[in-house]
C-alpha cells in the first residue's frame, strides 16, 4: 500500500516550511513579546523549527496511527540522514492517546 510518506519529496517540503518560518520569523519579532517570567528555562532546541514541523507534516501524511511509531519506526531509521539532530529518543508520557475513526481512546 502506498502511502503519502512514501511518496513525498521530504527535502521539498523542508525548503518550502524553511521559506515560510524565514518570513514568519520576521514578522513575528515585529510583534511585541510577553516578558518571561522569573525563573523560566529556555533550553535550545537541537533541532530548528523547520525540521520539527517537516516532521510533524510528514506524520499527517502517514499512515501511522501514533507519531510516536512515526518517529522510531520511520523517521529515525530512515531520515537520519536528512535530520542528522533528531533526538534519539522520545519521553515518555503518563497517557497516550490514539484516533480511531475520530473518536479519542
Amino acid at each position: 500500500m502506498s502511502t503519502i510518506v512514501s511518496r513525498l519529496d521530504i527535502t521539498q517540503i523542508f525548503c518550502d516550511v524553511d521559506d515560510f518560518y524565514k518570513q514568519w520569523e520576521g514578522l513575528w519579532q515585529q510583534v511585541p513579546q510577553l516578558p518571561s517570567t522569573t525563573g523560566e528555562r529556555r533550553s535550545k532546541s537541537r533541532m530548528c523549527l523547520s525540521e520539527v514541523m517537516t516532521i510533524v507534516i510528514a506524520f499527517h501524511g502517514s499512515s501511522y496511527r501514533t507519531f510516536k511509531d512515526f518517529y522510531t519506526l520511520h523517521v529515525l531509521p530512515g531520515w537520519r540522514g536528512a535530520f542528522p539532530q533528531a533526538v534519539g529518543r522520545l519521553m515518555a508520557t503518563s497517557t497516550t492517546a490514539t484516533i480511531d475513526n475520530g473518536r479519542a481512546s
